[in-house]
């Protein structure tokens, strides 16, 4: 989304400050004239004495209309229309252009250059209240449906970036599901395969905050966790020096244990010294599970804990063993452990689950989540389908509060 576009739409929003109108006109007369009407209907006005003027004005401040003389030779009407729907960071601004009614050659070629509307010299304020507020009206429609079209896009973008499948492996279910709260999201999953011992790593993380800003560090601790373990080159990146640095050392020969810890520290590293000034970290669950052994090593970094669900609906809890991720640089992480039997199950989760609140604002909480989990605990694919619709019954048709994120795995072999 364009800062042009972001600021427009704050603009216009219920409760903002109000529509900022520059003002186009050769004479001081003319400049002073128009700005003290649109000040008396209650927008703030600024003045530019000619078209340059006018477009630096236009790329150094947000402005959502400008009212321009076009019979002003200083100003250039048509060149100034011209370059303002050339350029993608003012597509979104209204443009009404200040001729004699009797100007029709010059006010129809400005209309076909894109201007919204046009509005007679000396109007009365009836007819410049009408021309203002219809103007920003539709540019306000043009900037939502714009806006909607590259959410759109981001949310598509974000979809690729989670695992188009589950890796599959002999004696292990795994299921997953992600439920944005807005059209991008802050939570991520993960699960992927390291290399020929079959063991299978998950992933789940909650980044601060909602919206694009969360979207956008979603992506990045996502990619970072990926990379960071890079089961493709069959080494790990570490920070050394302040640098990130590949260590080809063979997976195999790393305890699922030590490549989860050093994945922890890289990740929570990079984001506190690179970007600690957004103050954006993430809670992630991170775990290591051997499929035919049933050990699960584990780093929860500040994230709800993972619960361990046995066969009779009994539930451990698997808690954090660190801080957040890029909450404090050079933080300490260790791994815990757990042993998986036939028919356990791992279930991580973020907090948009236990926190969603009812109608009456009571929180779902553990107890529910306990309660859901002991009633379809056949498999991963119950557990989690089992849990979505539990939530849902709870909190009715109200827009959901937080993102959501459920991933289980059931072990299916002694």
């Amino acid at each position: 989304m364009t800062t042009r576009l972001s600021r427009f739409v704050a603009s216009q929003a219920p409760g903002s400050s109000l529509a900022r109108v520059l003002v186009v006109d050769d004479t001081a007369a003319g400049r002073d004239a128009l700005s003290r009407q649109v000040e008396m209907e209650g927008y703030v006005a600024d003045a530019a004495a000619q078209g340059g003027e006018a477009l630096e004005k236009l790329r150094a401040e947000p402005f959502d209309l400008v009212l321009v003389n076009v019979r002003s030779a200083a100003v250039g009407g048509p060149q100034l229309l011209e370059a303002v729907r050339s350029d993608a960071a003012l597509e979104h601004l209204a443009v009404i252009v200040v001729s004699p009614a009797d100007d029709v050659e010059v006010v129809t070629q400005c209309l076909e250059l894109g201007a919204d509307d046009y509005l007679p010299m000396a109007s009365p304020p009836a007819i410049l209240r009408a021309r203002l507020s219809a103007a920003l009206a539709k540019r306000r429609v043009r900037a939502a449906e714009s806006l909607a079209r590259e959410m759109a896009v981001a949310r598509n973008i974000q979809r690729d970036f989670l695992p188009e499948s589950l890796p599959l492996a002999r004696g292990l279910q795994l299921e997953a599901a992600l439920h944005p709260a807005r059209q991008v999201s802050g939570d991520f999953y993960d699960a992927f395969g390291l290399g020929p011992s079959g063991t299978i790593v998950l992933v789940v993380g909650d980044v601060c905050d909602k919206g694009v800003g969360a979207a956008l560090f979603m992506a990045l601790f996502r990619s970072l966790i990926r990379a960071s373990a890079d089961p493709v080159e069959g080494g790990a990146i570490q920070m050394i020096g302040g640098r990130r640095t590949l260590v080809r050392e063979s997976l195999e020969a790393a305890t699922p244990a030590d490549l989860l810890t050093r994945v922890a520290g890289f990740t929570n590293n990079y984001i506190a010294k690179l970007h600690g000034r957004t103050n954006m970290f993430a809670t992630v669950f991170l775990g290591a599970l051997s499929p035919m052994t049933g050990q699960f090593d584990y780093v929860n970094a500040g994230h709800e804990p993972a619960l361990v669900v046995a066969p009779d609906g009994g539930t451990r809890e698997l808690r954090p063993t660190g801080t957040a991720l890029g909450l404090l640089p050079d933080a300490e992480y260790t791994a815990g452990q757990a042993k998986l039997v036939r028919g356990e199950s791992i279930f991580a989760f973020t907090d948009g689950l236990v926190e969603a609140p009812s109608p009456a604002g009571e929180a779902f909480g553990k107890q529910r989540l306990r309660d859901a989990l002991r009633a379809n605990n056949t498999s991963a694919a119950n557990l989690v389908r089992g849990v979505v619709a539990a939530l849902r019954a709870f909190t009715g048709p109200a827009e959901p509060h937080d993102d959501l994120t459920l991933l289980a795995a059931t072990r299916t072999i002694d």
